[in-house]
């Protein structure tokens, strides 16, 4: 099974996994770590790299970030040199709950690569704004 980290800034992070237990139950070889104020870049990212190491069961890692070239991307960008020899993992940037039910739910049955595209597919579709929809409603009748 794929292995799913969260990682933002401040409690973004855990969040995503609280609305996730909310709705989908406790999940495991699941992480979140949020960058904080006093948390130094330094052990951030050996957070980071130890936190992909002890998520992967041998299908990889997929780890969702807040924003893209932000420290908590930068971490898992810095952690490859270390990992790539160990870890198949891949990163994408501008999470929303929607990647991440639809990540827990797939990752038993996609490939690595096969769930970073699924999953961001998901995400890009998942932006509608309200108005735009209802008025397509109203002229379809």
């Amino acid at each position: 099974m794929i292995g799913i980290l969260i990682l933002t800034h401040g409690e973004l992070a855990n969040g995503y996994l609280s609305a996730l237990n909310l709705i989908s139950g406790e999940e495991k070889q699941m992480d979140s770590i949020g960058l904080y104020h006093e948390s130094s870049i330094e052990e951030y990212k050996k957070n980071v790299t130890h936190k992909i190491k002890e998520l992967d069961e041998g299908d990889g890692v997929l780890i969702f970030c807040d924003i893209f070239g932000a420290s908590p991307y930068s971490a898992t960008a810095q952690s490859y040199k270390e990992l790539k020899d160990y870890v198949d993992y891949r990163s994408i940037t501008g999470v929303n709950l929607a990647m991440v039910i639809e990540a827990v739910y797939c990752r038993k049955n996609m490939s690595l690569d096969d769930l970073s595209q699924h999953v961001q597919k998901i995400g890009k579709e998942g932006i509608k704004e309200l108005f735009d929809i209802t008025e397509r409603i109203d002229q379809n009748g």
